[in-house]
């Protein structure tokens, strides 16, 4: 694979996540199978619903939910401390943890499990727990409970994405900018670009195609690139990034070697089987896939900084000065307006190509030139199009491919000249807009703002088995490295949302109703949204009272 820039495909979230409910058929009875822990994702509070024992704890510990430390009517083994409840309801999932005296979280015991991952017993469903903290240690004397909420059926449904319209679907990379871009024969688009997570990836993109996207490959990059070119032949993508040259094959990625030294690499262009690198040596020129020596263009007539090659034979360069250069079978200098300067060049159809010029004035716009007839067009972004930063044309019709900047945006563009030569066409516009730091302003989602609301206040379903049990609780948005989800406040993991690592930012707020909530959550790309209905579906229950002693066993509970 390319190696610094670019081993993988990266993994993107399903858009629709559902808490399935089981429906448990008797606590001795077979309760179907059900969805499985994916770990914590948080770090609640209120019932009454089961037993109250006194226990001490011996220095053995067993895993706290391994069927080994119940016997057949759920009692806890030697060593294990044994949780026992019966379920506010007929399925769902469920969350438990241990508090101390003082009512803070000491261990999350069960999230999110489903009921056929506890011992059933008779009139109950088990568990243990093995007298330790979530961080390893074992708890201090006292008295502590075990309490937690069923969540039933509660739905969190992909919505929309916003911020990014690279991002419309979750096969979609996670491009967070382009860097550089490359127009393909047949209207595909190479684009080098750096996703969300500090990953480097080449990733195709094909808009009109059923598959729109093909990612070549990716890998980390711990900082981004500063100066950023692309080359494309008909069977290599190679990439230029502060001066290292790479390649790797089109189709897939696989890298491939190069002949030439890699480092203090100017420019490189490459078209069908030829390939032009300019290095402190010149412009040498290479034939493909082989890589095989086909001369150099002799002495440089300038400082050069851009390279495009024509399409029978030759080739056209850019100066440091602005000035632009024709090489066939030596150098010559292009006529091009006197108030004009060159920035960069790259290849057009036939002996056509595109510039990247500025004005006197410093105004930015792209334009055709040809080797024999100077300039033939010019396309001026308008007022609030941006800054063009970059330009890199077809070689198989008169269109190109710009990159334009704005303050906290980056739009990539393809424009193609009409064909009755009544001007320009935009095949399609894709806009980023900087996320990084969503939040809510006037009612809405916005792509910046310092209000974040976190926390929601939810009224929970009555639990039949003990009706002065709480029914309000505050919800709270949470990510870590295992995902994103809903915990309570002081950290029990409810209900999983997605599975995606490397959100930096989420954010909770009311949805259309008393029991939906709209979630947001963003990774540097794009911020998702879900819809949470159903948040009325959850019970509050407490499992009993545990007295932990300085040393002992740790009795069974009461029999029944």
């Amino acid at each position: 694979m390319l190696t610094d820039f670019l081993t993988g495909q990266p993994a993107f979230p399903a858009r629709r996540i559902i808490v399935a409910t089981q429906l448990y058929s008797g606590l001795k009875g077979q309760s179907p199978r059900g969805p499985q822990s994916l770990g914590q994702f948080g770090q609640a509070s209120h019932g009454r619903a089961a037993i109250s024992h006194q226990c001490g704890l011996q220095q053995k510990h067993q895993r706290a939910g391994d069927s080994s430390s119940h016997d057949e009517d759920g009692h806890a083994a030697s060593g294990q401390i044994g949780i026992r409840f019966v379920p506010p309801g007929d399925g769902g999932t469920v969350s438990l943890g241990i508090y101390n005296a003082s009512g803070r979280l000491v261990r999350v015991l069960c999230d999110e499990w489903p009921f056929d991952r506890f011992q059933e017993g008779r009139d109950a469903l088990s568990t243990t727990w093995d007298g330790l903290d979530n961080a390893g240690h074992r708890v201090p004397p006292g008295t502590y409970s075990a309490r937690g909420f069923i969540v039933g059926e509660v739905e969190a449904t992909g919505e929309a994405f916003h911020f990014n319209d690279w991002i419309d679907a979750t096969d979609a990379p996670r491009i967070a900018t382009v860097r550089a871009q490359q127009l393909l024969p047949g209207g595909d688009i190479l684009l080098a670009a750096r996703l969300a997570g500090s990953t480097g990836a080449l990733v195709r993109y094909s808009p009109e195609s059923a598959v729109r996207w093909h990612t070549v490959v990716t890998a980390s990059r711990r900082h981004p690139a500063q100066n950023a070119q692309l080359a494309v032949s008909d069977t290599l993508a190679l990439v230029l990034l502060d001066g290292e040259l790479q390649a790797g094959q089109l189709a897939d990625g696989a890298a491939v070697a190069l002949p030439m030294a890699g480092a203090n690499i100017k420019a490189v262009a490459a078209r069908g089987s030829r390939l032009a690198v300019l290095d402190a040596s010149g412009l040498n020129f290479y034939g493909l896939p082989e890589f095989s020596p086909q001369g150099n263009a002799g002495a440089l007539p300038a400082e050069l900084s851009s390279v495009a090659l024509l399409g029978e034979d030759g080739a056209v360069a850019a100066a440091h000065d602005g000035s632009v250069w024709l090489w066939r079978s030596g150098w010559s200098r292009l006529a091009i307006p006197d108030d004009v300067r060159i920035r960069e060049v790259s290849a057009g159809r036939g002996s056509t190509f595109w510039v990247l010029q500025e004005a006197a004035d410093g105004a930015l716009s792209a334009a055709q030139y040809s080797a024999e007839e100077g300039s033939l067009a010019e396309w001026v972004p308008g007022a609030g199009d941006g800054k063009l930063i970059s330009v890199a044309g077809a070689v198989d019709g008169d269109s190109f491919v710009a990159t334009l900047a704005s303050p906290d945006v980056q739009r990539t563009v393809a424009i193609r000249r009409k064909t009755n030569g009544g001007g320009w066409e935009f095949v399609f516009d894709k806009k980023i807009t900087d996320s990084s730091g969503f939040g809510w302003a006037d009612g809405k989602l916005s792509a910046s703002s310092n209000e974040l609301p976190e926390e929601l206040r939810v009224r929970l379903a009555e639990n039949p088995l003990d009706p002065a049990a709480s029914r309000n609780l505050t919800l709270r948005a949470v990510a870590n490295d295992t995902g994103t989800g809903l915990a309570t406040t002081d950290g029990l993991p409810l209900l999983r949302v997605t599975t995606q690592p490397g959100i930096g930012r989420v954010m909770l707020v009311r949805g259309d109703g008393a029991d939906a909530a709209r979630f947001f959550q963003g990774d540097g790309s794009c911020v998702e949204e879900y819809v949470i209905s159903g948040l009325g579906d959850i019970k509050a229950f407490d499992a009993g009272d545990i007295e932990m002693a300085d040393s002992g066993e740790a009795p069974p509970p009461p029999a029944d």
